[in-house]
């Protein structure tokens, strides 16, 4: 029921873009991140209605201005150089077509960390094939859905390294900011994260979490008994009490992720609890 703990605390390359000609420049600029968007946009919607092309080009610039951004903050991490690599600019035109149907719904923030880690100097291959499978998935789900997805693996697969479940409540209030819309979600949303490819469903899955963690994870702090263990929690990491008991009640075990659902979650729990290391579950 539990798989691999997470344990960690919380140059100029060369792009060519087939878009009616080959372009090519060196980046990635603000400027470049401008015209790849534009030219993906334009490549994929070339008859829409005036008023849809107005949203469309609105939804795509927003996803720009946050691309360069994201990659902006990231400088460190990335290698510019695979903006050329034909997959890695197929994947950002997913986000593109996503991002131009959708919008905000289609959620840009989490588009462009999965670019950022798809050329960031963190070299794997199945990592990056599952990344961008990951683009092409993340704009047709919801946020009930993602924040799902996260819960799923911070309760089952990360382990925050702390000797106090009082330490504990300070990373549960972050994880509960990419976690907490899950109790929004339905039976059908559930099931379609199967159908989307993010998860599996184990009709045998299940068990009491709370016994899980204390067993596992958690026997550190040494409780050898669940009511007292169950006591304390509330007592002392009431947001974790409550992201266990939305687990509990959503039968989290009965949904494992694929990789692709872990690289969504993983991506959007970054957002909330800082720089997670995807080769740790992607590999």
């Amino acid at each position: 029921m539990l798989s691999d703990k997470q344990e960690q605390t919380v140059g100029a390359g060369g792009i060519a873009i087939q878009a009616k000609g080959d372009i090519f420049y060196q980046g990635p600029s603000p400027e470049h991140i401008d015209q790849m968007v534009r030219i993906f946009l334009e490549h994929n919607f070339p008859r829409l209605r005036e008023e849809a092309r107005e949203a469309a080009e609105e939804h795509v610039n927003q996803l720009g201005e946050i691309l360069k951004s994201t990659l902006a903050a990231s400088i460190e991490k990335i290698k510019p150089e695979k903006l050329a690599d034909p997959d890695v600019q197929a994947t950002i035109n997913d986000a593109v077509q996503a991002s131009a149907r959708r919008g905000d719904k289609a959620h840009p923030e989490l588009l462009c960390s999965l670019i950022a880690e798809r050329i960031s100097t963190n070299e794997n291959d199945f990592k990056d094939i599952v990344i961008s499978e990951a683009v092409g998935v993340v704009g047709r789900l919801t946020v009930p859905q993602i924040s799902f997805l996260s819960l799923v693996i911070y309760v089952t697969a990360m382990t925050v390294q702390v000797t106090t479940l009082r330490q504990l409540e300070s990373a549960a209030q972050q994880a509960f900011m990419a976690c907490g819309a899950c109790s929004q979600i339905t039976k059908s949303q559930c099931m379609h994260l199967i159908y989307a490819g993010t998860a599996s469903h184990d009709q045998l899955g299940g068990g009491d979490v709370y016994e899980a963690l204390m067993t596992k994870p958690y026997a550190h702090f040494g409780y050898t008994q669940l009511e007292v263990f169950k006591q304390d929690v509330a007592t002392h990491a009431p947001t974790w009490k409550l992201l266990l008991d939305t687990f509990a009640n959503l039968n989290g075990f009965r949904f494992p992720l694929t990789s692709v659902g872990q690289a969504i979650a993983i991506a959007n729990l970054t957002r909330h609890i800082g720089p997670l290391d995807y080769t740790i579950w992607i590999k």
